[in-house]
């Protein structure tokens, strides 16, 4: 009887290899981790400071051709922004530096990047496929906003990374507990929970490197053509540009065998050259298309002049290459779980990640494909750190350390590296196992224990409430209040005094006194009953007017201004030019470095409260740097 006439038995061998203990323990490990972030999603309502509503904006707007450099927060995400918060200090719900939950029309300027969306850097691809998953997630049962569709999605990619790692490492002949154990410890490791729990395309850099490192597996068995690789890396690094680490492992790697056996020449040269020309096109292709398009020049945008030095500083060179971007180092753990237990534990990692590698060295054979995926791996975490600080400088003067979950599509290839110690030492299994099960019961235990650190603010939009905002000039109030649904007219008491009806949803007061408060109650209702509908009140205050008066002294390549304090006011804002927005501070003084000598520089400052700003009275200097 031939195989074709035993479906029965076919179908019988299928089963038993799909409930293999491989798959049942792959199944267990991955739960544990996709726990463990949907928990940390319902823990921690508030944005990821770590680019989070930068990141949600794009991915409301996709598919779409990117987000433009000099674009800004479009009005979803500036809504969720003012009623979430984000993870940093003064910018929970109800602060003064964000804008009112349930504003129509929200300022996108109060928040902590000026309304900019700094995410243009990155391509499309994981913020349309996030986009078009989570609005098929958005209709399930319990999901109720946009964010915690986008979020879940992330468990989607955590899932498919982890099982990428788990076959990787099966076709290394690691075994099951051996798996299990790598792929616990990445699940549940901080810094693959922050990429996977929020909206952030670093939930793809274990996939992408996971797929890259299958293929690159797969053509070295000879099961796949070459062409694979190139493919796989396009893939990878279009979903994120710093996943362009895994291409770097492959080329090094290439190089090394080479190097090593003196075979396959010309094929591993076409590999490397071809997945490194391709992932190079996309970078270089997407940063011409942006400059193409852009709104501003990115050398102004507002959010990068703290780090920005008209010199390559080159001792922070030295402090990236001591530093070394290993995907456990500097990992970021949110307020709701238990910092003082995770950091320590994400340091052993790290340094338990650079001890195995080093180990490997010395452990295999010294013309081994494992000893050359080994020196693959040192030179991308090496050459990660070393590209992005060139990248930044050479695209926005900026001076700034490359942090460790860059290198996150690395860690696939450094599991691989590792085979040899995980299938013959005991101990190093074990070792892993008991961190990863360490780092569980830490996560767990602040999931239990913390619980969420803040809560999400509520729009004013029930029956009884109206939401009311203010807005002011030192001579005007401008007032508007949400649209009450079946209301034909709203009538309107300004500071008690008698009512008035009034059409529409803003109401303004010019020719006023300067720092005077007011408070506007609205009631809304129909033509018949004009007091049964909901009804709010807002009081505000206009905004100082004692005149601004702005110095300037300079050196050969600094301006420096200086300004008058102003009564009443309680912040100021300044910019450089009228094409330009303005920037919000609480000093008197600002300084501008990196000039050339006689070099003219303009100045405009304006004083305002909690409720608005004196544009009338905008103060302007102007002045010369030294020759």
């Amino acid at each position: 009887m031939t195989e074709l006439e035993k479906p029965h038995g076919r179908g019988l061998e299928r089963l038993k290899s799909a409930v293999a203990p491989r798959w049942v323990v792959l199944a267990c490990v991955i739960a544990v981790a996709v726990a463990i972030s949907v928990l940390q999603l319902r823990d921690h309502p508030q944005f990821s400071r770590v680019d989070e509503p930068q990141h949600f904006d794009y991915a409301l707007k996709a598919p779409s051709a990117g987000v433009r450099i000099g674009e800004r927060y479009g009005l979803e995400a500036t809504r969720t922004y003012a009623c979430r918060g984000i993870d940093l200090p003064g910018l929970v719900p109800g602060s003064p530096r964000l804008p009112e939950c349930g504003d129509p029309q929200p300022d996108p300027t109060r928040t902590h990047s000026i309304g900019y969306n700094s995410a243009y850097l990155h391509t499309p691809a994981y913020y349309t496929a996030t986009g078009l998953a989570g609005e098929v997630i958005l209709r399930l049962p319990g999901v109720d906003s946009s964010l915690v569709a986008y979020r879940l999605v992330g468990v989607v990619w955590l899932a498919a990374g982890l099982a990428m790692v788990w076959y990787a490492l099966g076709m290394a002949q690691v075994g099951i507990w051996g798996r299990a154990a790598v792929v616990g410890l990445l699940g549940v490791s901080p810094v693959v929970v922050h990429g996977s729990a929020f909206v952030n395309p670093d939930a793809t850099g274990l996939l992408g490197g996971g797929l890259v490192l299958v293929a690159l597996m797969k053509w070295e068995s000879g099961r796949w053509p070459w062409w694979t690789v190139p493919v796989a890396s396009v893939i990878a690094v279009a979903l994120r540009l710093t996943n362009s680490a895994a291409v770097g492992v492959v080329a090094v790697y290439l190089a090394l065998r080479i190097w090593q056996k003196r075979d396959k020449v010309r094929e591993r040269l076409l590999v490397a050259a071809t997945s490194a020309s391709a992932a190079f096109a996309i970078v270089l292709g997407w940063r011409f298309w942006q400059e193409a398009r852009k709104l501003d020049d990115e050398q102004d945008l507002p959010l990068y002049g703290s780090e920005r030095f008209d010199y390559f500083r080159w001792e922070s060179l030295d402090n990236q290459l001591r530093a070394v971007v290993t995907p456990f180092r500097e990992q970021w753990v949110p307020e709701a779980l238990p910092r003082s237990t995770l950091v320590p534990l994400a340091g052993i990692a790290d340094i338990g990640l650079l001890v195995l590698l080093g180990a490997g060295v010395a452990f295999v054979a010294a013309k081994s494909a494992h000893r050359a995926l080994i020196g693959g791996v040192f030179a991308a975490m090496v050459g990660m750190g070393l590209l992005t600080m060139l990248t930044n400088y050479w695209t926005l003067s900026r001076d700034s350390l490359a942090p460790g979950r860059y290198g996150l599509a690395i860690l696939p290839f450094a599991a691989v590296a590792i085979a040899p110690l995980l299938r013959r030492q005991v101990l190093v299994r074990a070792m892993v196992g008991v961190l990863a099960l360490t780092t569980t019961g830490a996560m767990f235990h602040g999931i239990v224990f913390y619980g969420p650190n803040t809560a999400i603010a509520v729009p004013p939009d029930d029956e009884t409430t109206m939401g009311v905002w203010c807005s002011t000039t030192s001579s005007t109030y401008s007032w508007r209040w949400n649209e009450v649904p079946e209301a034909t007219t709203y009538h309107v008491s300004l500071d008690g005094w008698s009512w008035e009806e009034h059409q529409g949803t803003t109401f303004t007061l010019e020719g006023q006194l300067p720092n005077a408060e007011a408070t506007l109650l609205v009631q809304a209702g129909d033509d018949q009953v004009w007091d049964r509908g909901p009804s709010g009140s807002k009081s505000c205050r206009t905004a100082p007017d004692t005149p601004l008066v702005v110095t300037c002294t300079t050196t050969t390549s600094s301006h420096l201004w200086v300004w008058n304090l102003v009564p009443g006011a309680t912040k100021y804002r300044i910019r450089s030019d009228a094409a330009h927005p303005w920037f919000e501070q609480t000093r008197l003084t600002k300084i501008f470095d990196g000039a050339e000598p006689n070099e003219e520089a303009v100045l405009f400052v304006q004083a305002g409260n909690a409720d608005g700003w004196n544009v009338e009275g905008t103060a302007t200097s102007a002045c010369r740097t030294r020759p």
